[in-house]
């Protein structure tokens, strides 16, 4: 991805069933953490022309960092999708452990956790955001947080409903 070698196959989907597929895939990992999932979703949404594989893997990132942060007693973790204009605007919203505002803006970077140290609690390699981030980027997005520490988190990006030409000059539409 880092040396602009990452493909990207840009095909019209619904966002709707593949973030329902996303959450059959957690399902068993938030109930055994007490957590309830829920969507939220305009009536009429839209297909969105994305690369099916890069954005299972932006919703999957955030949904699984939600369920590692959420705190211990029943969660709650919500994505919600909507339409503005000619772009989607997705959240994920959960009442976790939150973050400190020293450390947003540490998110994004690689290979940074903000629990690094020897009393660690959560695993992982630090890539992840960033990776979320590169996805993001790659279908002409942007991606954004607001957190307050200890009452929870909400990720939010938005992508344009058709690909941009330029976003994959050596792939032909």
């Amino acid at each position: 991805m880092e040396a602009g070698k990452q493909e990207m196959s840009f095909e019209k989907v619904s966002i709707t069933d593949e973030i329902a597929e996303i959450f059959d895939l957690i399902k068993e990992s938030a109930l055994q953490q007490n957590i309830i999932l829920k969507k939220e979703f305009d009536l009429e949404m839209p297909l969105i022309q994305v690369d099916r594989r890069a954005f299972k893997q932006i919703i999957l990132n955030l949904l699984s960092n939600a369920i590692k942060f959420s705190k211990k007693e029943r969660g709650n973790i919500k994505v919600s999708a909507r339409r503005e204009k000619d772009m989607v605007k997705i959240s994920v919203v959960d009442d976790g452990i939150g973050i400190k505002e020293e450390d947003i803006l540490r998110l994004f970077q690689k290979f940074e956790q903000l629990d690094s140290g020897l009393s660690r609690k959560y695993d992982g390699t630090g890539i992840g955001l960033a990776i979320t981030k590169e996805l993001v980027d790659m279908h002409g997005g942007q991606i954004w947080v607001d957190s307050k520490y200890g009452e929870g988190t909400t990720f939010t990006f938005i992508l344009p409903i058709k690909a941009k030409e330029n976003l994959n000059p050596e792939k032909k539409n």
